[in-house]
Formats: C-alpha cells, sequence, structure tokens
C-alpha cells in the first residue's frame, strides 16, 4: 500500500470512528464512560479497512461507506460485548473487559444499547435494502452464538465451518454485498461478493483460532484463550480428525484437566497447526481468486497485501 492510500485509509478510518461515537451519543454519564472506554481501543478496524478497500475499487460515494462501516463496527461491537458475558472474559485486546470493569448488570445493558444504536442508524440510510442486509447479518451472529453454546466435543470440520459462518462470515459477507448494492451491480457479481466475503470470514477465524495457541501481542489475545473456554477450534478439530481412539481421549483429557501446552503439543506433533494454514491460506487464495475475476485490474497487488496482511498471524 503506497502512502498515498495509508493517509487516505487513515483519513477514513478517523471519519468511521467519528461517525461511531455520533451514533453512540448519550445524556447518560454511565454510558458515556463505557463509550468512551470501549471506542478507545476497537482494534484493527478490520471490517472498516474491508469496506474502504473494496468500496473504493467499487467507486462508491465516500459517504456511503462511512455509514456501513461505521453501522458494520457497532453490530461487530455489541457481540463482542455480549460474548464477553457469555464467556466470562477478563480481558479483550489487551485490556479489561466490559464486564470486567463494570459488572454483568451494565455489560448487558450497554451491549443492548449498542445494538439498540446501531439499529437507529440502519433505519435512518436512504437505502432500506443495505438495513435488511446488516439486520439480517445481526440475526445470524446471534444464531451462530447459539449454535456454539452447544459446544459439541466431537465437532466434524463441517460443523466448524457451519458455525463460523453464522458466527463470523456472514458479517463480512454482508458487507461486501453492501457494496455491491450501493455500487448497483449486477446479480451475477454481488453473489460473487458474498462468496468472496464468506471465504474472507473463514480465513479471519482460522487465523483467530491459530492465534490462540501463539502469543500475539498485536493480536491482543490470551494465549488459549478459546481452549480455557471451552471452545474447539480447527487446529483440535483437524488433530482429531487424524488421531485413533486412544489419542482422541487423550487430547480430550488433556483439554478437560487444562494442560494446554501439552495440548499444543499434540496437535504440532499431528500436523494440526501446518493443516489449519493450508485451510486458511485456500480461504486466502479464494478471496484473490474472486478479486480479479469481478474486478479485472491491472494491479491487484494493493488487494493481495491487504488480504494477506490481514488474515495471517
Amino acid at each position: 500500500m503506497s502512502f498515498h492510500e495509508v493517509e487516505n485509509l487513515t483519513e477514513f478510518l478517523d471519519e468511521v470512528k467519528l461517525k461511531m461515537l455520533n451514533i453512540t451519543g448519550s445524556s447518560n454519564k454511565n454510558i458515556i464512560e463505557i463509550s468512551d472506554y470501549v471506542l478507545a481501543n476497537p482494534g484493527k478496524f478490520i471490517r472498516t479497512q474491508l469496506v474502504f478497500i473494496y468500496g473504493s475499487v467499487i467507486d462508491i460515494e465516500k459517504k456511503k461507506l462511512i455509514e456501513l462501516a461505521a453501522a458494520a463496527e457497532l453490530i461487530h461491537l455489541s457481540t463482542l460485548i455480549h460474548d464477553d458475558i457469555i464467556d466470562e472474559a477478563k480481558i479483550r485486546r489487551n485490556k479489561p473487559t466490559v464486564i470486567a470493569k463494570w459488572g454483568l448488570k451494565k455489560a448487558i445493558l450497554y451491549g443492548d444499547f449498542l445494538y439498540t444504536k446501531t439499529f437507529q442508524a440502519l433505519n435512518s440510510l436512504e437505502n432500506t435494502q443495505i438495513a435488511e442486509v446488516l439486520i439480517s447479518c445481526a440475526e445470524q451472529l446471534i444464531e451462530g452464538e447459539f449454535i456454539q453454546l452447544q459446544n459439541i466435543s466431537d465437532k466434524s470440520k463441517e460443523d466448524y465451518f457451519k458455525v463460523i459462518e453464522k458466527k463470523t462470515a456472514i458479517l463480512f459477507s454482508g458487507i461486501l454485498e453492501c457494496l455491491g448494492i450501493h455500487g448497483k451491480l449486477v446479480k451475477e457479481k454481488i453473489l460473487s461478493l458474498k462468496k468472496l466475503g464468506l471465504n474472507f470470514g473463514n480465513a479471519f477465524q482460522l487465523n483467530d483460532d491459530l492465534a490462540d495457541f501463539f502469543d500475539q501481542l498485536n493480536s491482543g489475545k490470551e494465549k488459549f484463550k478459546d481452549l480455557n473456554e471451552g471452545k474447539i477450534t480447527y487446529p483440535i478439530i483437524i488433530t482429531m480428525s487424524r488421531a485413533d481412539k486412544d489419542s482422541k481421549n487423550n487430547i480430550s483429557k488433556l483439554i478437560e484437566e487444562k494442560k494446554f501446552d501439552a495440548v499444543f503439543d499434540e496437535i504440532e506433533k499431528n500436523d494440526g497447526f501446518n493443516l489449519t494454514r493450508l485451510e486458511r491460506d485456500k480461504a486466502i487464495n479464494n478471496c484473490i481468486e474472486y478479486t480479479k475475476t469481478l474486478f479485472k485490474l491491472d494491479n491487484v497487488e494493493l488487494i493481495e497485501s491487504f488480504l494477506k496482511n490481514s488474515l495471517k498471524a
């Protein structure tokens, strides 16, 4: 990405953050305090970057891109607040979570406040089709959380991708669908954008699964966070699928006893991390191919760089 493009992205990110502040405005001092805390450390804004990169290629009006990015980020932020409540998580992005800092009742209320404010903003959009897509995404994100609560110990690859489509990939897919709608693209291209988004989401989640096993200062994620919360991620699933009965029982016992370093060794021994990287890289390559097919760009290096830098731990 050139200096000029980085400068434009930085400016765009600032405008999206300002829009989010405006949407979540309140006269209640508790809400103001929590909003200031949450929005001061909102992460990498990967959804906003996705809007900026592909929205620029499609040549969509900047105001519409800012509205879309802000709404998507707030939907995502709302789900994080509720995820932390469900998981009783203490740390998010190297800082105490809302539930850890303000307690259960205020965390629930603030998550509800964010959803309400986001839907108000969506209902004020000129294009009701955009609002319908994003509201549908929010519904599916919640359905994904319900599916994950079942916490099936013997998950298949198919079970895994069903969950992450609902819980992670659907919002990326919805964002790109909205860009296609804004750009008045033909139905076939919008469908391809949606598939691109699903592959992006798959790669994003697989990368996050890998980050759980390695010290990732940039991700702000505690090592073994998912394991500690009893979440069965792809490296474990693919390892279990290759293990015999005794090995499966041993890995399950190690997880139950929270001997996570030993679980790491078992995954490493069975090539689980490399197989997860291969699955992630396949999804990234699908994104690149969809991009080339959709836009016939002379130079896709910028987008390739964005995809690889965003989706590789």
